[in-house]
């Protein structure tokens, strides 16, 4: 399944993402349906709802995903948020920064996406409510020191030093255990 490889997965979910706009989020909450995308929709991402705002965060994060099952509407609930004091100005590093944050808070939910797809919908919420799948998605003000950091040294013998850039930092299982995506999360 082309979901399942790193070009696949960009080239279906970047559209996706270009519709949430991070770089312009305000407090109203900006949704993305999956199920009016035909492509995410028959890949079967269409209970999927992306919902993607800016917020006050008074624990000094500069993003954050959080995952809700909505069992009354039997759909899943992706929420970014997004630091407001990212969008206090508009120059260009300011919005370097916030489309950094809210695209590495996406790849948190396409990990999930992409988790669900091939494990199916029971499987799925099983292994959320044990808790195998233990890691909060999160970004700290020290790691989005680093990822400031980090794109200054792409391309370079340092560049590869930053969890956040590599595969494993979104992977959502044990090395146990599958996850379905043959591709790398830190290339996506």
């Amino acid at each position: 399944m082309a979901e399942h490889t790193t070009e696949g997965a960009f080239a279906l979910l970047r559209p996706a993402l270009k519709h949430l706009e991070v770089q312009k989020l305000t407090c109203e909450p900006k949704v993305f349906k999956c199920s009016s995308s035909t492509p995410l929709k028959s890949t079967g991402f269409g209970k999927w709802v992306i919902i993607a705002r800016k917020i006050s965060s008074s624990d000094g994060a500069k993003g954050r995903t959080t995952i809700v099952f909505d069992k009354k509407h039997n759909l899943f609930l992706l929420f970014i948020f997004i630091d407001e004091s990212l969008f206090a100005d508009d120059n260009i590093m300011q919005r370097m920064n916030r489309k950094m944050v809210g695209v590495h808070e996406f790849v948190h939910c396409s990990a999930h996406m992409i988790l669900k797809n091939y494990y199916g919908e029971t499987k799925y919420i099983e292994l959320m409510e044990s808790s195998i799948i233990k890691k909060l998605a999160m970004t700290t003000s020290d790691e989005f020191n680093e990822m400031v950091s980090a794109i200054g040294k792409l391309g370079t013998k340092d560049g590869s030093m930053y969890e956040m850039f590599t595969d494993g930092h979104f992977r959502l299982l044990d090395k146990n255990y599958k996850d379905g995506f043959l591709g790398n999360f830190a290339e996506l």
